[in-house]
């Protein structure tokens, strides 16, 4: 089965609200002050509480998801921060990329990024998309970034 896709679809899932504007995204690690791996009581101490819970189940199993101004987080397993994600422009790495930069921006200051088309879907991903591996995927639109999620690979 291909990851990216299910990537994506994990992505979509963490439809963000509008940002908070002290937000950094950390390739591979976080965006804001939520780290990968952290419990749901290490979220709520970073970020605060979040404005939303949903709960469910998906084809991996149990999940929940935090939403907050800006970006979302999501527990896949329910126990520890599995994936961040974001649809805001305000949200950054220290080098400026974030929604809106433009695939030739993103090459360039992410040394690593892979881009490729599949099923219409446009993403660039840093990292190696294998299970248990952490990446950084952009999803683009329109030859921009659309969306920024730091997730750990399931499948």
């Amino acid at each position: 089965m291909t990851r990216l896709p299910l990537l994506a679809a994990a992505a979509a899932a963490g439809l963000a609200l509008p940002a908070a504007a002290s937000a950094v995204i950390v390739p591979q690690h976080s965006i804001g002050d939520v780290r990968i791996g952290y419990t749901a009581v290490q979220t709520v101490d970073a970020a605060g509480p979040p404005l939303v819970v949903n709960t469910g189940r998906n084809i991996f199993g149990r999940y929940v998801q935090y939403r907050y101004r800006g970006f979302s987080v999501n527990f896949q397993g329910a126990r520890r921060v599995t994936s961040v994600s974001t649809r805001s422009t305000l949200q950054r790495t220290r080098g400026g990329v974030g929604v809106g930069t433009t695939e030739a921006v993103l090459r360039s200051r992410i040394r690593g990024v892979t881009c490729s088309t599949f099923s219409g879907f446009r993403n660039c991903v840093l990292g190696v998309e294998e299970p248990g591996r952490r990446v950084t995927a952009f999803a683009m639109r329109n030859g921009r970034v659309a969306q920024v999620t730091i997730g750990i690979v399931i499948d």
